[in-house]
């Protein structure tokens, strides 16, 4: 396992000597102490650096498992249309090919009456597998030679941190652009007053056997400017707010409250306005984030860097996304959604 320290890089108070940085790298063969004042390590090996060459790869690994770890960790924390908390799906890429695939299996039709001595006609179990197209994406940067001498941050650590929110965000983008696609509520229009939408919104997902979580509530993704509607209304069971959940650590990314049995997560990447996006648990497919991976190259080692001036950092990886819905046959769900559909959008009327 490979650690290092995190030392400025400009001579500052941690250092013993201006232009010294103190790092460390540990290996099978040899250790550095983490704050031991020694010569910047380039990423080369060898006895000038104190190193062992078979530690070649020890600080291109150090730089992308943190580019890794903090991908994650924003997934977790910052997210809000790929968030856990919305229990999304993830589907299997195949090998070889840019698909994933999801399998999903339909209700058994309804019992039927026994007659004495008599078994009933058996029933097939029936599944339908859709899948979905994805593509490899990814973002590069690169820091010279100049930057890492002179600046006074770590610079390998900014980096990691902008490209770890620079994957994030384009799953974010994809996720709402995905859910724009969902289909309309089944139903005529929502009623007038914002109250009123919110609970026939509600009502009319369960008619559509769209499943709850386990909280019995649904989750809703809304504008600021949605948001604004809903959270003037008052009376009984009317807005209840972060704030006064009995539980805030089960807080959602991006939650601002409950109303009517629906929590709302607001976003302002929803389009400006009063649309809504309902959905249940599993109703939406994303592709495996253990896909993506990051990379670092150092400085030199090629004709396009002669002069050892540039290193470069990145990520990459294969993504893709769909909302939970099959053609309708076998049936997923009841008359009025017979594709199993998962999440449906409408507009409040005020």
């Amino acid at each position: 396992m490979a650690t290092f320290g995190s030392g400025n890089q400009a001579g500052g108070s941690d250092q013993a000597v201006t232009g010294i940085q103190p790092h460390g790298v540990t290996s099978a063969e040899g250790t550095l102490a983490a704050g031991t004042a020694g010569v910047a390590f380039p990423g080369a090996t060898g006895p000038a650096y104190g190193l062992p060459v078979t530690a070649t790869n020890d600080w291109s690994k150090i730089v992308t498992a943190l580019v890794v770890r903090d991908t994650i960790d924003n997934l977790r924390n910052e997210a809000v249309f790929a968030q856990a908390g919305n229990q999304p799906l993830h589907a299997t890429h195949v090998p070889g090919t840019n698909q994933f695939v999801y399998t999903g299996f339909a209700d058994l039709g309804d019992a039927v009456d026994l007659l004495e001595g008599v078994p009933p006609e058996t029933e097939k179990m029936l599944f339908e597998t859709f899948s979905f197209g994805g593509k490899q994406v990814g973002k590069t940067t690169a820091m010279t030679d100049l930057a890492e001498i002179f600046s006074p941050f770590d610079l390998y650590s900014k980096a990691s941190e902008k490209l770890a929110w620079n994957a994030v965000d384009k799953v974010e983008k994809d996720l709402a652009a995905l859910f724009a696609t969902a289909p309309t509520i089944p139903g005529a229009a929502l009623p007038a007053g914002y109250a009123q939408g919110v609970v026939e919104l509600n009502t009319r997902a369960k008619r559509a056997n769209v499943p709850q979580f386990s909280d019995g509530t649904y989750h809703a993704f809304i504008s600021p400017e949605g948001a604004a509607l809903i959270q003037t209304q008052v009376g009984e069971l009317g807005w209840t707010d972060t704030a006064k959940y009995a539980n805030p650590k089960a807080l959602l990314n991006g939650e601002i409250g409950t109303f009517r049995g629906i929590r709302f997560i607001e976003s302002n990447r929803m389009p400006a306005g009063a649309s809504v996006y309902l959905f249940g648990p599993e109703a939406y497919v994303c592709g495996d984030w253990s896909t993506i991976e990051a990379y670092r190259v150092g400085r030199g080692g090629d004709h396009a860097d002669p002069l050892a001036q540039r290193a470069i950092m990145g990520w990459k990886g294969m993504m893709g996304y769909a909302l939970v819905a099959f053609d309708g046959s076998p049936a997923m769900g009841p008359a009025t959604n017979t594709t199993g559909s998962k999440v449906f959008k409408a507009t409040l009327l005020p």
